[in-house]
């Protein structure tokens, strides 16, 4: 069995309005997923969620893990 995890980011422009980017990754090893939310400057918000804040909006991404048999 082989395990997979899909990233997908929401982009909340302000308290009311939530709009889904195109952006949604996956990746093979979990180390790697959570190097790329380190780089990018995600904090772990909840068990399958990061957050970051920027001056005009709040991106938010969700982690699904996936197993393949």
């Amino acid at each position: 069995m082989t395990k997979i995890y899909m990233m997908s980011i929401t982009k909340n422009i302000d308290e009311q309005v939530w709009e889904q980017k195109v952006i949604e990754k996956i990746f093979e090893k979990k180390s790697k997923l959570k190097a790329y939310l380190c780089k990018e400057g995600y904090l772990k918000e909840s068990k399958n969620q990061y957050v970051k804040i920027n001056e005009a909006s709040i991106y938010v991404a969700t982690i699904q893990k996936i197993k393949i048999t």
